[in-house]
């Protein structure tokens, strides 16, 4: 299984595996995390293995689907321990992602302290942008139309 979500407050990509994982669901995965990163220009991912039992198979395959999506800029740190760890320098290697771009950790720490440099804050809309957003969401009340006065016939001279 996994989820992601998005750190708004620092701009970055939270995905997490946990359980089995198959080839095809981390293919789907890694569709999804880009895609997200791409529409929200967000450039620090960090993908936490820790609650990963087994899976993917398919290493060769995630590796080249990350290296598809991957764009210059972006940063992912791979959490993991033990075998974890293992798995995520070989999707690295295999992905043949620049050492900046790609690196595997222990911690959650250790990836924050990389990701850091990449890291921002969301963007905040300026004065003009905000009193557009409130016209937008709370349009003025429509005019009431009102029939025109018995014996008056509009546009008559």
């Amino acid at each position: 299984m996994y989820s992601i979500r998005v750190d708004a407050e620092s701009n970055q990509l939270l995905v997490a595996l946990s359980g089995r994982v198959t080839t095809a669901e981390a293919l789907r995965a890694v569709s999804q995390a880009f895609t997200l990163a791409e529409a929200g220009h967000i450039l620090a991912i960090r993908c936490d293995t820790v609650g990963l039992q087994r899976g993917p198979g398919g290493t060769v395959l995630v590796a080249a689907a990350i290296a598809a999506r991957y764009r210059d800029g972006m940063r992912l740190a791979v959490v993991g321990d033990g075998v974890r760890r293992r798995l995520a320098e070989r999707i690295a290697r295999f992905s043949r992602i620049p050492a900046e771009g790609i690196l595997a950790v222990d911690t959650v720490a250790e990836a924050q302290a990389w990701l850091q440099p990449v890291l921002r804050r969301a963007p905040r809309l300026s004065g003009t942008e905000l009193r557009h957003v409130d016209v937008l969401t709370h349009p003025a009340p429509r005019p009431v139309d009102r029939p025109a006065a018995a014996g008056r016939a509009e546009g008559a001279a």
